[in-house]
């Protein structure tokens, strides 16, 4: 049997990524709203940790992987600079705010650029068009009526920037000071009773508004786990929300607009950053809004889920259209916080791993449901064995200089639409059960890029990537079995040809995932820079890549 009748059947038949999943189209590019995705905006009251780089990551997949789908994408970070935390660890550190913010803010800012962060905004909200924006959207929700002043009664913790209703704290023994104390049920910090003069937000009155948007955009927060919490909690919430705080008490902020003894809430402050971004301090025509995806982590839900939807809802703005709130990452039983001394440092892993390395094992081992536990070793070893062993390992075996890239792409292309005939009187030296796993392979390639489109539309990123390596793992088995070394001129075609397939196919899909490394592997295979869209990962879908392969190291040499 030939190469040839073993696969005719496969490639004669119409194939398309796109229309395998169910024909993803979008508008015109010079029209289409663009994807907006964001991370939260990071707190400054102390350095980024690795749930901090997760909640990026993520993102950032998410930005690049619309644009292989042939969409414009935004994304957008930055860092929170305001509250009475900074404000008192600014005190501590004998530093005026402003001066702190500055310093802790540029980290974060290096560690986007050190993870090859694509964000096209980093927003602080000491920047003066934040501040127009979220001093233009109290007017709007005073003008309308859900705002007013009154007296504030209730459990305030500094650490979380939330009041909390009794029920949602506890008594419980300071087990240094061997003292009573109070604190937050759901986060364990430390509250305190606080009365004050504050406005407020009638939250209250969109309880129902709020109840009937869950019910008809299920999927508005996810995972479902999450979802189910949020509608429990606004189903029986009844009290307003403190919207402000006393100047007298907390200064760092933004000012109430025309009551300069009050300062805006930090929440109410912090969420409006997403709408500075789409333009909303310079226009009320802000076509980038609503978001698509707004990654949290999950303790920072209710604030996502319920304040921000009500505060837009009530200013007749549209709401965003998902709210992905992943778990956290643990280190000896317990969440990555800096105040537990149990954080590790993204910088040093970056290093240690490269950014890419450090990407695909968030990736692959985090998922949204459950906290993880990390651990370098585990990391240091899925590099190993995933990344070099797997995906460098097969490159290493295409691009070696033993063989012609150019010659293989040219020859099988040439077999099925050129002279046929020369090539089909050629048997190829295989057995029958080896030709059809070379067809199941090449099957398996093109039913890749539609499995992870339905990965993705869940951000199944460990699913994603476990049937990429999947491919990757049938690929390097079979180009053990055809050991194209030992075998006639046209086995080694279509050997190198099969592999260089899988290797092209593959580090197509992977560029939202693996930025780095899928553009030295297609570097690598010579591949045209614009081929390389979701159109061109399927098989033989490029028939001009190969010259100037075999001319560099082996990507298992730039994986190092």
């Amino acid at each position: 049997m030939s190469l040839l009748t073993s696969t005719a059947h496969h490639i004669r038949r119409p194939i398309s990524a796109l229309s395998a999943l169910r024909c993803v189209r979008f508008e015109s590019t010079t029209t289409q709203k663009p994807f907006y995705v964001t991370t939260p905006i990071f707190y400054v009251n102390a350095a980024p940790h690795l749930g901090h780089l997760h909640s990026t990551v993520l993102a950032d997949l998410l930005k690049r992987w619309n644009q292989l789908l042939g969409r414009k994408a935004y994304m957008l970070t930055g860092t929170d600079e305001h509250g009475m935390k900074v404000q008192q660890v600014a005190q501590k550190a004998g530093k005026e705010p402003k001066a702190l913010c500055d310093e802790i803010s540029v980290t974060f800012k290096e560690l986007a650029k050190a993870a090859n962060i694509s964000n096209d905004r980093f927003i602080r909200t000491t920047d003066p068009d934040h501040r127009i924006a979220a001093q233009k959207l109290w007017t709007i929700l005073q003008d309308k009526g859900y705002i007013y002043k009154g007296k504030h009664d209730g459990w305030y913790c500094v650490s979380d920037e939330t009041f909390y209703p009794d029920n949602q704290t506890q008594e419980v023994t300071d087990a240094t000071t061997g003292l009573p104390k109070r604190i937050s049920v759901e986060t364990g910090k430390q509250v305190e009773w606080t009365s004050e003069e504050n406005y407020f937000f009638r939250i209250s009155k969109l309880k129902d508004r709020l109840l009937e948007f869950y019910e008809a955009n299920p999927n508005f927060v996810t995972p479902k786990e999450r979802y189910d919490e949020v509608k429990a909690e606004v189903a029986t919430s009844s009290s307003d929300l403190s919207v402000s705080r006393p100047s007298s008490r907390f200064s760092w902020g933004i000012p109430v607009p025309g009551d300069s003894s009050q300062t805006i809430y930090v929440w109410l402050d912090a969420l409006t950053n997403y709408l500075t971004a789409a333009g909303f301090a310079i226009s009320d025509d802000i076509p980038m809004w609503p978001a698509d995806v707004h990654i949290v982590g999950k303790d920072i839900i209710r604030f996502h889920a319920m304040y921000w939807p009500a505060f837009l809802l009530a200013a007749d703005l549209p709401l965003p259209k998902k709210i992905l709130a992943h778990a956290h990452w643990q280190m000896n039983g317990s969440k990555m916080s800096k105040s537990e001394g149990n954080v590790v440092d993204p910088f040093y892993l970056v290093e240690l791993l490269d950014a890419d390395a450090v990407r695909y094992y968030l990736l692959a081992h985090a998922v949204l449901e459950h906290d993880c536990s990390f651990s370098t070793e585990s990391a240091l070893k899925r590099r190993q064995s995933d990344l070099i062993g797997k995906y460098g390992n097969l490159f290493s075996r295409v691009t070696s200089k033993k063989f012609s890239l150019e010659n293989a792409v040219k020859t099988f292309n040439l077999r099925f639409s050129g002279d046929r005939g020369a090539y089909e009187s050629m048997q190829i030296e295989r057995s029958e059960s080896f030709l059809e796993k070379e067809a199941a392979l090449i099957e398996d390639l093109d039913a890749l890029p539609a499995k992870i489109i339905k990965r993705m539309e869940k951000t199944d990123t460990p699913g994603a990537l476990n049937d990429i390596w999947a491919v990757l793992g049938a690929a390097n088995k079979y180009c053990e079995e055809a050991t194209p070394w030992r075998t006639s001129p046209i086995n080694v075609v279509s050997t190198v040809y099969v592999v260089a397939e899988v290797c092209r196919v593959v580090s197509i899909i992977l560029q939202p995932f693996l930025p780095e490394y899928s553009v030295r592997g297609l570097n690598h295979l010579g591949v045209h820079v614009d081929r390389r869209t979701i159109e061109y990962a399927r098989f033989m879908a490029d028939d001009a890549y190969g010259s100037d392969a075999n001319n560099g190291k082996h990507l298992i040499r730039v994986i190092r």
